[in-house]
């Protein structure tokens, strides 16, 4: 029979599944699941299996809350879904959606947050996408150009 530490040091043999929705109007919703080798059915959804890493907020005293995902060999992926992402319909973010299931229950998530895609840099291989709580669509907005108040700048 195993000692209280012993029995405390065994960690159940479930899997937590790491999932990330990407969704906008444009192009609908992508569903991935981190660590997998074939695709799962989690929540009524179909993930794809995908390799990320996924950096949490660091704490300090500023009250903003980001992270980073990295993604490695799927630049080509992310480029051709981007291309269709233009003109008009960049007036709507682009939503991540990042949600734990259990292998215990695979109907219904653990944890869900809901974040903003405020920059995406992608280099011959990897994608780095940086998530925000805020709407990157709304910060630095500059006023609208009105000839009136600058006439110097009319086209004539």
């Amino acid at each position: 029979m195993p000692t209280l530490r012993e029995y405390r040091a065994q960690r159940p043999n479930r899997i937590i599944y790491e999932t990330i929705e990407f969704h906008h109007v444009s192009f609908g919703s992508f569903y991935l699941v981190n660590n997998q080798v074939f695709p799962k059915t989690l929540g009524g959804v179909e993930y794809k299996p995908c390799r990320f890493e996924l950096s949490e907020s660091q704490q300090s005293s500023t009250p903003i809350i980001d992270s980073t995902i990295k993604f490695s060999r799927l630049a080509q992926d992310f480029k051709q879904q981007l291309k269709v992402w233009r003109s008009y319909s960049r007036i709507e973010p682009i939503t991540v959606t990042y949600r734990l299931f259990d292998s215990k229950d695979m109907t219904t998530a653990i944890k869900e947050w809901q974040l903003y895609v405020k920059d995406c840099s992608l280099d011959a291989d990897n994608v780095n996408v940086s998530l925000s709580m805020t709407n990157p669509l709304n910060t630095n907005v500059a006023l609208l150009y009105d000839p009136a108040d600058w006439p110097g700048l009319e086209i004539g």
